[in-house]
C-alpha cells in the first residue's frame, strides 16, 4: 500500500509523455501550482470568510431587521466563520472534489476540519435552523426567511465566474477523459476491494460517506471521544486505499495537466483577473462590516 502522506515521494519527477528521450515533469510541482490556481479562483481563507460576513449581514441582518419592523422578537446571533480551522493550504485543489487529479496528500483532511468546525459552531446556535420560535411568530419566520430560501448564513457566495473556473474547464475534464488516463483507472475497483476490501460502487460516494460526526470532535480542550478517533482512522485508510489505486492514472493526469496549464491560464487570464478583483473587493466591503446585528 502507499499511503498518502508519503505517495508524494514517488511523484518528484516522471517521464512526461511523448516519443525520445522522456522529458522529466515534476508532479509535486504541478500539484501545487494547480492548488496555487485554484485557491486564487476559489478564495483564500481571509477572502471566502469576508464573503461569509458579508452574507452574515444579508441574511441574518435581512431576517432580523423583517421581524424587528413586524414586531416580532428575534435574536440575531453574533457572526461566526467556517473557516477558523482552516488555511490556505487546506482550500487547495481536489480537497473534496472526488476526480482523478484529487490531491493525494489531503487524506480526508477537509472532511475533518468541516467536522471540527461544526463541534464550534454548534453552541452558538448557527446550526439549528433559527433557533427556538413561538408558534405565533412562525408564519412571520417564514416569510422574512423566503428571500433567503430559508437558509442560514453560513456559507460562501463567490463572485461570478468562480464556479465554472474552478473547475477548470477544457483542462480537467480533458486529462480525465484521456484513454490513458481512463485505461489507469479501469483496475481501481479491483485494486480497491482486492488489495483493501473495499467494494466501492461509486468513487465519490466511497469517500465522503459520513465516518465521523462532530458532536464526538476534539472542543475547548475536551479530548475526542473514541468514535471520533476511530472515524478519522477510518477516513484515513480509505483515503490512504484510494491513493494507492489511484496514483496510476494520476501519474498520468498530471503530466497531461503539466502540459496544458500554462496555455490554459493565459486563455483565461482575463476571467482570472476578474475573479481575483472581486474577492478583494469582497475583503474591502467586509473590513468594516461587524459581527454583531443589533
Amino acid at each position: 500500500m502507499v499511503p498518502a502522506w508519503s505517495a508524494i515521494a514517488l511523484l518528484l519527477v516522471s517521464p512526461a509523455p511523448g516519443r525520445g528521450s522522456p522529458e522529466r515533469v515534476d508532479l509535486a510541482a504541478t500539484a501545487q501550482r494547480l492548488d496555487t490556481l485554484y485557491v486564487r479562483i476559489a478564495g483564500h481563507r481571509a477572502e471566502r470568510q469576508a464573503a461569509e460576513l458579508i452574507n452574515y449581514h444579508r441574511v441574518e441582518g435581512g431576517v432580523a431587521r423583517c421581524m424587528w419592523a413586524a414586531g416580532r422578537p428575534f435574536r440575531a446571533r453574533p457572526f461566526a466563520s467556517g473557516y477558523d480551522e482552516f488555511t490556505d493550504a487546506d482550500l487547495g485543489f481536489g480537497s473534496g472534489r472526488g476526480s482523478v487529479a484529487d490531491s493525494i496528500t489531503d487524506r480526508g483532511r477537509s472532511i475533518i476540519l468541516h467536522q471540527v468546525a461544526a463541534a464550534r459552531l454548534a453552541p452558538t446556535g448557527v446550526l439549528d435552523s433559527w433557533g427556538p420560535t413561538r408558534p405565533a411568530d412562525v408564519a412571520t419566520l417564514n416569510r422574512c426567511t423566503a428571500p433567503y430560501q430559508h437558509q442560514l448564513y453560513l456559507g460562501v457566495d463567490p463572485p461570478a465566474g468562480v464556479y465554472p473556473l474552478s473547475g477548470f474547464p477544457g483542462l480537467l475534464d480533458a486529462a480525465e477523459r484521456d484513454p490513458a488516463v481512463i485505461a489507469a483507472m479501469r483496475p481501481y475497483r479491483a485494486c480497491m476491494k482486492n488489495r483493501y476490501g473495499y467494494d466501492v460502487a461509486e468513487r465519490t460516494d466511497f469517500l465522503f460517506q459520513p465516518r465521523i460526526s462532530y458532536r464526538d470532535a476534539p472542543r475547548d480542550g475536551r479530548p475526542p471521544a473514541a468514535a471520533w478517533t476511530r472515524g478519522v482512522r477510518r477516513i484515513h485508510a480509505a483515503f490512504d486505499a484510494d491513493v494507492a489505486c489511484r496514483l496510476p492514472a494520476y501519474r498520468i493526469a498530471l503530466r497531461l495537466i503539466a502540459a496544458r496549464l500554462p496555455a490554459w491560464e493565459r486563455r483565461h487570464r482575463k476571467e482570472i483577473d476578474a475573479v481575483r478583483a472581486a474577492w478583494k473587493q469582497r475583503v474591502a466591503q467586509a473590513r468594516h462590516l461587524p459581527r454583531t446585528i443589533s
